[in-house]
């Protein structure tokens, strides 16, 4: 196998895919070594980058995190938190000095069904001088070519048990080119998501049905599956106005290759404990209700060893590994319709990273459901009746209705029914007491002079 440029460990090679391929096939004279790349298995090691500016900011942590259209490449179960469709532009500059860079263009478009997900990506380098030990250069006229990675993703996602159970699945195909020389792959993954209240859990099956990738020389590399899984939990935060997620994921549990930036160790939780507790990834989100949002991740790692990103190097002699991966972001929902994201990763041997992600949101937002009516309507035929209420005002109750129109109503001179010892009794202060009748006038005859004396004496 070919020796790694100084400074670069083994564990961050998923990292470099594809410039260190080709670094790596130049080392010994030219792109024309093909079987030099037979002793490397890198396959979709491009695939696995994580797509868009939020997913990075969250240190790829996506089990237990609310989804969105970049979740698509990772975690297809996380689409079914989509709800309008979205269309994403999104670049990054990839490890400072090594012109690496990834470009994106991808959407989810909610179905009636569930949610689909399309997207594309080029992860690659131009300009790469070819070098050769035995010859001095000639920089002016060096003789330069390009690695690139193309991928295209397709996912859908569903979600049952009104809506506490969420699935995916996405396909991933790669084409691979490397000056004259091209390989082909493809992978599977899957995704599972449980949300009820507010905690999440997932389980994801990377490379679900295995990968592989296919050299035109006839050599393949294949990947063997592995699975990963998070725990989370969602809060509404009114004092601040808004929401904080918090996730936990888990490193790889199958393979005993290591899925973390800081070393090559086993880091499965039943060979080291330790190690899997600092290879695992925390990571938070607040999404303020209007439209900012702020989120940050790591490996944990990089917690234990914060002493060495406060003084500004890597103290390798104290555990012989190095500081593992952190992340931040930032983003903002303008009008609801234009969201833009940034991201700022740091990776242990290769460097900073930084990536924006452009996105235009299309459809109205969903109409909040309608309260259910708790009050029957006042029928027209009855009379209110006053009734206390707490403070002592009166209230007017609606007086029950004959349960059918067939019963009679008992007639005014009909004795009213005893009352109701259970009821409540109503304050006499509190009736409506109806309006004093005036007396009925007198009787008066028609005057006629026998009455007059009797007129007269009255």
């Amino acid at each position: 196998m070919h020796q790694l440029p100084n400074g670069i460990r083994p564990s961050s090679i998923p990292l470099l895919a594809p410039i260190l391929l080709a670094l790596l096939s130049t080392a010994e004279g030219g792109v024309t070594d093909v079987q030099g790349l037979s002793t490397v298995s890198y396959v979709n090691d491009a695939a696995s980058l994580d797509m868009g500016a939020r997913l990075a900011g969250l240190a790829g942590v996506s089990l237990a995190m609310p989804g969105d259209p970049s979740f698509q490449g990772r975690t297809p179960a996380g689409l079914s938190d989509v709800t309008r469709p979205e269309v994403v532009v999104h670049h990054g500059s990839l490890y400072e000095d090594l012109s690496l860079t990834q470009d994106e263009l991808y959407l989810a478009a909610p179905l009636q069904s569930g949610v689909l997900g399309v997207g594309v990506s080029r992860v690659g380098a131009d300009g790469i001088i070819r070098s050769n030990d035995a010859s001095s250069q000639d920089l002016a006229n060096a003789s330069t070519f390009s690695a690139a990675d193309w991928i295209g993703t397709l996912a859908f996602s569903r979600a049952w048990l009104d809506g506490r159970l969420r699935g995916g699945a996405s396909l991933r195909l790669l084409a691979r080119s490397i000056d004259d020389h091209a390989g082909g792959g493809a992978e599977m993954d899957a995704s599972f998501a449980w949300a009820d209240g507010p905690f999440r859990a997932g389980l994801r099956f990377d490379h679900g049905m295995g990968s592989f990738a296919l050299w035109r020389s006839g050599y393949a590399e294949y990947s063997a599956p592995n699975a990963e899984a998070g725990l989370g939990w969602e809060q509404a935060i009114p004092y601040f106005y808004g929401d904080l997620s918090l996730a936990w994921e888990t490193p790889g549990l199958l393979q005993p290759t290591a899925t973390n930036t800081f070393s090559e160790s086993d880091a499965r939780p039943w060979k080291d404990p330790w190690l899997f507790a600092r290879a695992s990834r925390l990571a938070t989100e607040f999404r303020t209700d209007f439209g900012l949002v702020l989120r940050a991740g790591c490996e944990i790692q990089a917690l234990v060893r914060i002493t060495d990103f406060l003084q500004g190097h890597d103290q390798q002699g104290i555990y012989g590994e190095s500081s593992g991966l952190y992340a931040f972001g930032a983003g903002y929902l303008w009008s609801d319709r234009v969201r833009i994201d940034y991201s700022l990763v740091g990776t242990p041997d290769l460097g900073t990273s930084q990536r924006v992600s452009l996105a235009l949101v299309f459809g109205g937002s969903k109409p909040a459901a309608k309260p259910v009516a708790t009050e029957r309507s006042l029928p027209r035929e009855v009379a209110p009746v006053a009734a206390p209420s707490p403070n002592g005002d009166s209230t007017h109750v609606p007086a029950e209705k004959p349960a059918s129109s067939d019963v009679p109503v008992a007639p005014a001179a009909t004795p009213a029914p005893a009352v109701d010892s259970t009821a409540t009794p109503v304050a006499p202060a509190a009736r409506e007491t109806p309006a004093p009748t005036p007396p009925a006038p007198k009787p008066v005859r028609p005057a006629s002079d026998d009455d007059a004396p009797e007129q007269l004496a009255h």
